[in-house]
């Protein structure tokens, strides 16, 4: 059901569609800002989204105005999220102005909508290497002030707190949860601001928000969760076989080797068997014209060159693939899991390929779903369908947590 003509503008309308029943927008939002936007053009599509976003805003206050809470944080939530599709259009180095300015407005919308909560979100600032990680602590609303389970909600390559949020925190508050938001390096501030890249041993990430949520009172230390979801579903693997306090820890979609997935496409763009059994090198002319190849496709500019050069800290599709052949998880690792894991994967979604070579390595105990195009939900990390895929994850999480208790 494509609004948009261009695909990446389609993509990123999708997730106000994901995020509709959480409360990150509406079809018919959408549907008008699609009328709004030329093809192919990302200035439109900025203004379009980032001007109906500003509009939200303007509601929210007034509606605080005449003392409207509810309305007033409904539309800085969701004007948050529009902010955030906006903005994504222009990832890439340098840093543009414009995303940067989009970046602080759904920041503060965000910061507002916390503030509006029947009992407020907490802002955190996790110490972490030099610098400190953004995070967002939301304490449960019926039950703020118990001891009770706490999932720890990230992202992957290029999502904020605010989509984690929209895609899993919502659903996660509607149980009996605490829920403790962050960023990382390569996500959000610490990319867009200090020029932090993601790295594969992002145990060295989750460790401190791990220490930091052990240092709130109404966090069960036994009932510590990792939920990310997209590139999250290779770290959530990588996290669990290094970070041994966690009880339970979910991968959408389950990942386990991301530079073999190159190797497929290189193929197909005419990499010799010979050249491909020395990668992660690569030649210079092969990479040249697999550059070309890449940036001529609309699609694969923005996911490798715009977001997988900026987010990874790469200058070139060589030093790309080299860091991409740093991510992947070995047997040993593997075998070092202790707690529970749970694994998605969906039948279009081209990023759970291997999927069940990671479920098949993983010790018990562990469970994989699998979601259907025939369900609405067979997309990358069914976002159209986020519903189903929030019932079924929090369904096993009860079971699973009440199993250990």
């Amino acid at each position: 059901m494509p609004m948009f003509a261009d695909p990446v503008h389609d993509e990123f309308s999708t997730w106000i569609l994901g995020f509709a029943p959480y409360g990150g927008g509406d079809v018919g939002e959408v549907a008008q800002l699609a009328t709004q936007v030329a093809p192919g053009d990302d200035d439109s599509f900025l203004e379009a989204f980032s001007g109906f976003a500003d509009r939200l805003v303007d509601e929210a206050a007034a509606a605080a105005a005449a003392g409207h809470r509810h309305t007033a944080r409904s539309c800085e939530l969701r004007a948050a999220a529009y902010y955030g599709v906006a903005y994504h259009v222009l990832f890439g180095a340098p840093v543009d102005p414009r995303l940067l300015d989009a970046f602080h407005r759904q920041s503060d919308a965000f910061a507002r909508h916390m503030a509006l909560l029947d009992v407020p979100g907490e802002q955190l600032s996790i110490p972490y290497e030099g610098t400190h990680l953004p995070a967002w602590f939301v304490r449960n609303p019926r039950r703020p002030h118990d001891r009770l389970p706490t999932i720890l909600v990230g992202g992957g390559w290029d999502s904020t707190m605010v989509e984690n949020h929209l895609g899993m925190g919502v659903a996660a508050l509607e149980r009996d949860y605490h829920v403790l938001l962050h960023d990382g390096p390569g996500q959000g501030k610490l990319l867009f601001e200090e020029g932090l890249p993601l790295r594969h041993d992002w145990e060295a990430v989750v460790t401190p928000v791990v220490d930091a949520a052990l240092a709130i009172d109404v966090v069960d230390p036994a009932g510590i969760v990792y939920q990310p979801w997209s590139l999250g579903g290779f770290m959530a693997p990588r996290v669990a076989a290094h970070e041994h306090r966690l009880a339970a820890v979910i991968a959408d979609p389950g990942q386990m080797d991301m530079g073999a997935k190159l190797a497929g496409p290189f193929r197909l763009l005419g990499l010799s068997e010979e050249a491909a059994a020395r990668l992660p090198e690569l030649d210079d002319e092969f990479a040249a014209g697999a550059t070309e190849f890449i940036a001529a496709d609309r699609t694969l500019h923005w996911s490798i060159i715009q977001r997988g050069f900026w987010a990874n800290g790469a200058a070139d599709l060589q030093a790309f693939v080299k860091e991409m052949w740093r991510w992947k998880l070995e047997p040993e690792e593997l075998a070092a899991i202790t707690c529970p894991m749970l694994v998605l994967s969906a039948d279009n979604d081209r990023a759970s390929g291997d999927t069940q070579q990671l479920f098949d390595a993983l010790p018990e105990p562990k469970r994989h779903l699998h979601f259907t195009t025939a369900e609405g939900a067979g997309m990358h990390c069914e976002m159209l369908n986020r519903s189903a895929a929030n019932r079924r994850i929090l369904d096993w999480l009860d079971d699973t947590l009440a199993a250990r208790r």
